[in-house]
């Protein structure tokens, strides 16, 4: 990739994180200090990390080194599958390169720093920042090519007098698809960050953003597809702005002025609902 296309990682005085070392429980549960990943009895991922970006990015790579791996391999596995010719593979990973040129410019820095501790850990070492970041727009641009299927979530909730126990209630189906392979190693993640609000979120091995989840406060955030037009530069990751409001919003309010205050890379339908307002 030409040099002026390239995303410089975000500058960290102190990487001490990244000579920490995970201890071995099980063949599938992995601990670093109060962080940890195991595989339950029903054979899904749990972890839990908390810290500042750079730290809970690198121990949270760090646990998950092999599911980078194996996501990494059914990823690229798809992507050929989809666009078996080398040269069009070749010209897509050239454009990408060059429409996100400036993503770095729509990622708060919390994120870079996170997502750039967690690339230490990753394959293939070289530019593993630069590919993490971009990945974080792959559930944008299945949106925009929705003939490939890639996304096409629906949510529902139900309230007062529509739930059994008049409680909220909130549920989606999760359709963003890239393969079984890629597919097989979700992971429910508990986040104590340093900043903002402690929260659970659906999400597998690289991805930082949020698809689906709930922090302390009773606030749910869940994407769901919304006619867009094709974008014409880069701009912020839907799952980053998800990610953001999950953080630091504790009702509906507030999540409505975070996403306000993001220009977003597509058109979409965010479903908040809030144990505060008592409604989604």
């Amino acid at each position: 990739m030409e040099w002026w296309l390239h995303i410089a990682p975000p500058p960290v005085e102190d990487k001490a994180t990244l000579e920490l070392k995970r201890e071995a429980i099980s063949p599938t549960f992995y601990k670093i200090g109060n962080n940890w990943l195991r595989k339950n009895e029903l054979g899904l991922y749990e972890g839990y990390i908390e810290g500042a970006p750079f730290e809970r990015g690198a121990i949270w790579g760090n646990l998950t080194q092999e599911l980078l791996a194996s996501q990494e391999k059914a990823f690229v596995a798809q992507i050929d599958e989809m666009i078996p010719s080398r040269i069009y593979l070749y010209l897509l990973r050239y454009l990408i390169g060059f429409f996100n040129r400036n993503i770095d410019e729509y990622i708060p820095l919390e994120y870079q720093l996170e997502i750039y501790g967690e690339s230490h850990f990753a394959p293939e070492d070289y530019n593993a920042f630069e590919r993490m970041l971009n990945y974080h727009e792959t559930y944008d641009i299945g949106h925009v090519l929705q003939d490939y299927a890639l996304v096409g979530y629906t949510s529902f909730s139900g309230w007062d007098e529509k739930s059994s126990d008049s409680s909220l209630i909130v549920g989606r189906n999760f359709n963003f698809y890239v393969g079984d392979d890629f597919s097989k190693d979700k992971i429910i993640l508990f986040v104590n960050p340093d900043e903002g609000h402690k929260f659970a979120m659906v999400t597998w091995a690289g991805m930082i953003g949020v698809t689906s989840g709930m922090n302390e406060k009773g606030l749910t955030v869940t994407l769901n597809a919304a006619h867009s037009k094709m974008p014409t530069s880069a701009k912020t990751p839907i799952a980053i702005v998800a990610r953001q409001i999950l953080q630091y919003a504790e009702n509906i309010e507030e999540a409505h002025a975070i996403a306000q205050e993001m220009e977003t890379f597509v058109s979409e339908t965010i479903m908040i609902s809030s144990a505060q307002d008592g409604k989604p």
